[in-house]
């Protein structure tokens, strides 16, 4: 008996704690600290450090933050001799690293609040200073290089992006009343920036919370999403016959309304969740405590793209507030996954993504034991990037109290072999994984779960052949069914859950050209004579099916089969579990 096993099925996905071990921040903090989480390499030793634009005074009273990742452990340095101004109670809302002065070493830029207190409630530039290859520290130069020495008026967000194409970065600014005119500043190729508003950017009046960026229709140009607390925009950048180069903003007729939001403090962050070539986009708070996935199906006569809002998310991001989504591909299976961080509630929520066959779909795949039912990672951002060089992506998230990192892991592993037709306990623990083997059409491998207490389980097949993924509940009746037809297509679901035992039921719906062959001609993955018959039949043919040396059928051909005669054992699949209670 042979099984076959397949090396590519996506790498099973849990995180761990890490934040005692690898986390050192030099001051303790209270509550309440409002935190915007940037990574970027700023020292040039190939690990990516963090800055943290903190809303001190008002939001909080922890200052802005710098740690330096030293091989996978964050030491703070904020604060004098490096970074002195980072002491300094700005309200803080987004913090940038890029190299705006163009001579290799990353600078810091920081959006500020300019209508709260702090620091001279400026926009901040920290300009990297090295000597002799080594970054020494930064030298805070707002008051030259932006405009009116950085007051650009109370910002809640922005983004910083290469908006004119010229190879430097340049910064948009999401302002609320006070004035409330976004602002466009384009660099000079030196790090000075110029202010270039009333020719770029939208006269607008509104309350911008949020700044996204996302080609959101196809034209190879990243245009703008932005989030107030009234009508919510795209803006495009530089359509058919608007503006004056390759870097504009559209004018009057330009934007794209997206509705106003029932929760002010709303934000959307873009990814292709279907990997259909548009850019969808996740949408926090879009309904009132209800989020949102708006997906992008192409463009209308306007150029503008054609949205549909989708409800399809699990209760854990519908019931509280949400705040700010990151993306990223968590278990290397080629499809952006999204963690939201919460404001309300008693936890974040990681979705997986299981879209399949041009469907978008996520479960909830927040392991119980590094994401505990406690509030002590609420907050508005976290930051997903690989920590430790590991080639996974972790979470480093900037709550109220605290900054923690949840290392990116792998499930507890086992094999149908090892656990016959019982799950071991899952259920508030890690995930499980579980390698199986199909058999033949029609047959099933149906597996007890005796652990699970009220709340959720969400479930994953993955495998080549075509399956049918049942969950039943204790009484034998069928609760919940994936089966979404072709050969290597995952099944996923979610499903609320009491107390009790349930099966999850994985049947093998087709085999037909799948894994199964040669020399089983027939697909039922036995070698037997029926498979032997049609040898037979087509003996001396070449290039047919059963011409499996590519000499013609005979008496080598022959030889294979007998080789291979009797049961094939089956194709390995992958089964994944997660159950949790809150």
């Amino acid at each position: 008996m042979t099984t076959l096993a397949v090396a590519d099925l996506p790498r099973s996905l849990s995180f761990e704690n890490q934040t005692a071990a690898r986390v050192n921040p030099t001051v303790a903090e209270g509550s309440s600290n409002e935190k915007e989480v940037e990574f970027g390499d700023l020292d040039l030793d190939g690990d990516p450090d963090v800055v943290m634009a903190i809303g001190s005074s008002d939001f909080g009273e922890r200052r802005n933050k710098l740690y330096f990742n030293d091989g996978g452990v964050f030491n703070e340095a904020s604060g004098a001799p490096l970074i002195p101004e980072f002491s300094s109670s700005d309200v803080s809302r987004n913090a940038f690293i890029r190299d705006y002065t163009g001579d290799g070493w990353p600078d810091i830029y920081i959006i500020n609040d300019s209508n709260s207190g702090g620091f001279a409630g400026s926009d901040k530039m920290y300009v990297a200073q090295h000597s002799g290859g080594v970054l020494t520290g930064y030298s805070e130069e707002g008051a030259t290089r932006i405009p009116s020495g950085g007051a650009l008026g109370a910002a809640c967000g922005g983004v910083s992006y290469d908006f004119d194409g010229d190879g430097d970065w340049d910064v948009y600014s999401g302002n609320y009343p006070g004035p409330s005119q976004d602002r466009g500043l384009y660099n000079n190729g030196t790090g000075t920036l110029l202010d270039v508003t009333g020719t770029m950017v939208p006269p607008d009046g509104d309350y911008t919370v949020d700044v996204a960026l996302g080609d959101m229709n196809g034209d190879g140009k990243m245009d703008l999403l932005i989030s107030n607390h009234s009508t919510n925009y795209i803006y495009y950048n530089d359509n058919e016959d608007a503006g004056s180069g390759p870097g504009d903003f559209r004018y009057a007729g330009s934007t794209q309304s997206l509705g106003s939001a029932a929760a002010n403090e709303n934000s959307m962050e873009t990814a292709d969740f279907d990997n259909d070539g548009d850019t969808d986009f996740y949408w926090s708070n879009a309904i009132g405590n209800s989020d949102r996935v708006m997906r992008n199906d192409g463009t209308n006569d306007d150029n503008e793209a054609v949205l549909a809002s989708l409800n399809i998310l699990p209760g854990s991001v519908t019931g509280v507030t949400s705040r700010k989504a990151s993306i990223a591909d968590f278990n290397d299976d080629g499809r952006v996954d999204v963690f939201v961080a919460n404001q309300s509630g008693t936890r974040p929520t990681v979705l997986r993504n299981t879209s399949a066959a041009g469907s978008i779909s996520f479960v909830d795949w927040t392991p119980k034991p590094a994401f505990p039912n406690n509030g002590a990672y609420n907050g508005w951002h976290a930051a997903a990037f690989d920590t430790n060089a590991d080639g996974d992506v972790d979470l480093l998230i900037g709550a109220f109290s605290g900054d923690h990192l949840l290392e990116n892991t792998r499930a507890n592993e086992v094999t149908e072999a090892r656990i016959g037709s019982t799950l071991p306990d899952f259920f508030n623990e890690e995930p499980l994984s579980v390698t199986g083997t199909a058999v033949k059409i029609g047959d099933e491998d149906a597996y007890a779960a005796t652990d699970v207490g009220s709340g959720f389980i969400s479930v994953v097949l993955n495998g080549p052949q075509d399956y049918r993924l049942d969950v039943l509940n204790g009484t034998g009746s069928v609760v919940a069914t994936s089966d979404r037809g072709g050969f290597g297509v995952e099944e996923a679901v979610q499903v609320s859950t009491t107390t009790g035992t349930y099966t999850l039921r994985v049947t093998v719906v087709d085999s037909t050209g799948g894994a199964c062959d040669p020399p089983d001609f027939d697909g039922d993955c036995d070698v037997d004579f029926q498979d032997l018959l049609t040898m037979l039949a087509s003996w001396g043919c070449v290039d047919c099916p059963a011409d499996l040396d590519g000499g013609g059928v005979g008496f080598t051909d022959l030889l294979i089969l007998l080789s291979a005669w009797g049961d094939f054992g089956g194709v390995e699949y992958q089964l994944e579990v997660l159950g949790r209670s809150g």
